[in-house]
């Protein structure tokens, strides 16, 4: 079964990559036909990535959450179904979020070739609130990648784009950022609760449960600088992409430097 996951997995990769190059090209040489072709064929990524992970589900009993292969790829296909989605809510911005899929196919590939052994898992992992605190860990992954990059996509075309378009991404990026500001509350939230059930408190000051904190603070203020000091454009675009630099370290650079009591869920 393993080896069965593992060939969809690689077959997903083959069709983001292939996005990836659509959405690159049609950007270089000025083929919106080639970017909206992306878009089909990320979906076309999609269907097997969740299979793999269904398939690991029933193999392991829970959802994929536990160790190196399945934590990597299970955020892979979180950032990839937000993405997907956004693109279909919100079509003028495929052509952006599509330079995001590398990012996601690496993550299928880092997970790949990670430790896939099946360990066995405390009773206390299996509660309804775990599984919401991982929903939203992985919504505001996805949703903190997505601002990033149309946070990279204003700075690459401030000097050419005309203000019109530039001021449609800087709303996109102040509305994104807002969702993963909130999607951060929730899962911090429900992980204090699934917390309390498991352990006894709701807040043990755990290196990950500190940055996670952090990072819900950087967007919070993020916001609050737009709404009370105006701080759009450049300095909104720079501060969405800091936020999600730190989301990736609170996430899965934390686990390489402190002992946590989230290694197993983050690395």
């Amino acid at each position: 079964m393993l080896k069965t996951q593992l060939i969809l997995l690689w077959v997903s990769v083959f069709f983001y990559v292939v996005a990836a190059s659509l959405t690159i090209a049609g950007s270089w040489f000025s083929k919106p036909n080639w970017r909206q072709w992306s878009y089909v064929v990320a979906w076309l990524g999609l269907v097997p990535q969740t299979a793999a992970l269904l398939l690991r589900w029933y193999q392991t009993g829970h959802f994929p959450y536990w160790g190196t292969y399945e934590v990597y790829t299970s955020y892979a296909w979180g950032a990839a179904l937000l993405i997907q989605l956004f693109s279909m809510l919100v079509p003028a911005a495929r052509s952006i979020v599509g330079w995001l899929w590398p990012v996601v196919f690496l993550m299928i590939g880092l997970g790949a070739m990670g430790t896939k052994e099946i360990e066995e898992i405390p009773r206390t992992f299996y509660t309804f609130w775990l599984g919401v605190h991982i929903f939203f860990a992985k919504l505001s992954y996805g949703s903190a990648l997505i601002a990033a990059g149309l946070g990279g996509a204003f700075l690459w075309r401030r000097k050419t784009a005309d203000p019109a378009e530039l001021e449609r991404l800087d709303r996109l990026n102040y509305s994104v950022s807002g969702f993963a500001f909130i999607m951060l509350g929730i899962m911090i939230l429900s992980g204090s609760i699934w917390a309390y059930k498991a352990w006894g408190a709701y807040w043990r000051w755990d290196p990950i449960e500190t940055w996670a904190l952090i990072s819900w603070l950087v967007y919070g203020i993020a916001l609050h600088l737009r709404f009370y000091w105006g701080w759009r454009g450049v300095r909104a675009a720079w501060l969405s992409i800091a936020a999600l630099l730190l989301i990736l370290f609170a996430f899965f650079g934390i686990p390489l430097f402190y002992p946590t009591a989230h290694e197993h869920l983050t690395y």
